[in-house]
């Protein structure tokens, strides 16, 4: 509960710098979605780009990449690859542990087409509920 805490206070920080709810929940959703691409280490550069082609605050945008970390990835690509098997294939995905390289193209394209879809789910909730959250704050600081 202390991550959540301290993610609270930075988007709390931001509304006190003038940008607008939608301004921040954009950022984070769209930070949120580049976080579920399941290819390490584009992150950062997919965050600055976007922030910059859409005119947001990138420190916002690469704040809500961090929905993928150590800890979550696992998570999020195992259920990504369940996903995508489950709408590629119709059924959840057979898992094996083999030595062979040729395994991954068995997991390449349910991976990607399931961390698409749960990134598009997530990161579109985080929008709104972020938005909400702002919108009650902001009601409550001016009573």
């Amino acid at each position: 509960m202390k991550y959540f805490s301290k993610l609270k206070d930075y988007i709390l920080r931001f509304s006190k710098k003038g940008l607008s709810p939608n301004e921040i929940a954009l950022g984070i959703a769209i930070g949120m979605l580049i976080g579920f691409f399941p290819i390490l280490g584009t992150h950062t550069v997919l965050a600055i780009g976007m922030a910059y082609f859409l005119r947001l605050n990138t420190l916002i945008v690469l704040l809500g990449t961090q929905v993928c970390n150590p800890i979550s990835f696992p998570f999020i690509i195992f259920v990504s690859a369940e996903i995508g098997n489950l709408i590629i294939k119709g059924r959840l995905l057979k898992i094996t542990f083999s030595k062979e390289l040729n395994y991954m193209s068995h997991y390449f394209w349910p991976i990607m087409l399931g961390s698409f879809i749960l990134g598009i789910v997530v990161s579109g909730a985080s929008y709104f509920l972020i938005k909400g959250f702002l919108k009650r704050r902001h009601s409550h600081d001016t009573h």
